[in-house]
């Protein structure tokens, strides 16, 4: 089932106050478009920001890549819990990133359904370096 990413509070307002405190990392923004995949009826499920995607309904590719990686299917085999959220890197504003960057899943959160939160970058990292999956580092 889709799941949208939450909104993020900018740094400094109200509700994020004090969130600097203990280990804090910052990563930097990829401009490509919103992308989510999930483990759902056997088979993996595809997301943009807003939707469920489709062979027929995609967003870029995206559905269509999930549709064929390999390494995201064997992660979901080992993490079936598991939600991955990041960015699909196509054109958009920025068009400069290098020729082989594009039409690559960097992953910039990692959610656990089944406890029902997010899973630190320190454990998710080794995870997604051993399945060989993109993220942001």
């Amino acid at each position: 089932m889709f799941k949208k990413y939450p909104h993020l509070e900018r740094f400094g307002a109200e509700e994020v106050n004090g969130i600097e405190m203990g280990t804090c990392y910052v990563f930097p923004k990829i401009d490509g478009t919103n992308a989510s995949v999930w483990l759902e009826n056997g088979g993996l499920g595809a997301g943009s920001r807003n939707r469920t995607l489709t062979l027929d309904s995609d967003n870029h590719g995206f559905c269509e890549y999930v549709s064929k990686s390999e390494a995201l299917k064997n992660f979901f085999l080992e993490n079936p819990t598991y939600r991955l959220y990041g960015e699909w890197l196509v054109p958009h504003a920025l068009k400069t990133y290098r020729e082989d960057a594009w039409r690559k899943f960097y992953i910039f959160d990692v959610f656990d359904d089944a406890k029902d939160c997010f899973i630190p970058y320190e454990e998710y990292k080794s995870l997604l370096e051993e399945a060989g999956l993109e993220y942001i580092p």
